[in-house]
C-alpha cells in the first residue's frame, strides 16, 4: 500500500513542496460556499485572462440597522464599512438591500490546486474576521 503522507514535511509544516496536494488542478470554474465565524461566504474560480486563475469570494456580513431600531449601531455599522476600505485582500460595502458585502479576490499565476483554493478562501475569510466580531456585536446592540 502506498504512504500517501510520504510527501508532507511534517517538522516544517511545509506543504508548498508537497507532490499529493498539488497533483491535481481545480477544475475551472467553479463555485462552492461555506460558513465562518457564522457568516455565509460564496466562493468562485474561473480562468485568467492570462492562464492563471482568479478567486472571488463574497460575505454577507448581515444588514446595516435601521435608524429606528438604533442609530448608534447603525452609525457604529457604517463606520465599519468606511474602516472595511483599508483591509488587506478584501472590500467592504453596502448593496442595494443594505446587506453588509465583504469582497475579496486572489489571483494565481497558474491553475491553483483544490487545497491552494481553499487556502486562498481561508485567507480572505480571516482578513475579514475583526469586521466579523464587530459586526456581531452591532447586532447586540439592535437587540
Amino acid at each position: 500500500m502506498t504512504n500517501l503522507t510520504a510527501n508532507i514535511d511534517i517538522p516544517t509544516g511545509n506543504l508548498e513542496n508537497s507532490s499529493l496536494l498539488n497533483s491535481h488542478r481545480m477544475p475551472l470554474p467553479a463555485t462552492f460556499s461555506f460558513k465562518s465565524f457564522g457568516m455565509p461566504f460564496d466562493v468562485s474560480i474561473h480562468r485568467g485572462a492570462e492562464g492563471g486563475a482568479n478567486l472571488v469570494v463574497r460575505g454577507n456580513l448581515g444588514n446595516i440597522p435601521y435608524s429606528a431600531e438604533s442609530p448608534s449601531a447603525r452609525e457604529f455599522a457604517l463606520s465599519i464599512v468606511e474602516a472595511g476600505h483599508h483591509l488587506p485582500m478584501v472590500n467592504i460595502s453596502v448593496d442595494r438591500k443594505q446587506a453588509i458585502i465583504a469582497l475579496g479576490t486572489l489571483n494565481f499565476p497558474t491553475i491553483p490546486s483544490p487545497a491552494s483554493v481553499a487556502a486562498g478562501a481561508a485567507a480572505i475569510a480571516i482578513a475579514i474576521k475583526p469586521v466579523c466580531d464587530v459586526i456581531a456585536k452591532i447586532q447586540v446592540l439592535r437587540a
